[in-house]
């Protein structure tokens, strides 16, 4: 069941080969188990999105391409996994990831954040860089947290991925014998 619903929502090769800018590595897309739709190259493939979704920066998809590659996992489920964080999740993640790495340096409550940079949107560079001075003030805490945080929800999404998928084949097992004394109880009926 999760098998026949992921090659229906998953975007095939094909599909991937049709954009223009994957035209230029579609021969390093020809790998075998990138577009395997079965339960461990699809759960390692969302552990490893997860994992490089919380990458800061630009680079997450990538890093997710990269290692999907690499280890041989499904690649649409990768890039998925990147979208963890996004625009409204990525400061509750990283304060979490804060508060987790100043839990782990000993700290005995969760002192509060720099403060946050104004982003002014006419002055990208400028607001970038701001950004990136906010995200190293965070310092080892933060690095830390993100380690500790990441691993975490990569390895949460890979037993997630194992327990629905091994659930929905117990549920089509169940239906199926269900289905089959059903059809005994009507044979039954009918002989006598």
């Amino acid at each position: 069941m999760p098998k026949k619903f992921l090659r229906r929502v998953l975007p095939s090769r094909e599909t991937i080969e049709r954009i223009p800018i994957s035209r230029r590595f579609t021969n390093r897309l020809n790998r075998p188990g990138l577009w395997d739709v079965a339960r461990e190259p699809v759960a390692l493939g969302l552990a490893v999105g997860v994992l490089c979704g919380m990458i800061p920066g630009p680079l997450q998809m990538i890093a997710a391409v990269t290692l999907a590659c690499l280890l041989r996992v499904n690649l649409p489920m990768a890039l998925i996994g990147t979208f963890l964080t996004n625009p409204i999740t990525i400061v509750p993640i990283y304060m979490l990831a804060y508060g987790i790495g100043q839990s782990l340096n000993g700290a005995a409550h969760w002192n509060e954040l720099p403060a946050m940079p104004v982003t002014d949107w006419t002055q990208l560079i400028e607001s970038l860089h701001a950004w990136s001075a906010w995200m190293a003030s965070l310092g080892t805490p933060w690095l830390l947290g993100m380690l500790v945080l990441s691993l975490s929800l990569a390895v949460i999404s890979y037993c997630w991925v194992q327990l629905i998928w091994r659930g929905c084949r117990f549920w089509s097992l169940h239906c199926l014998r269900v289905q089959r004394r059903n059809r005994i109880a009507q044979i039954n009926k009918a002989i006598m």
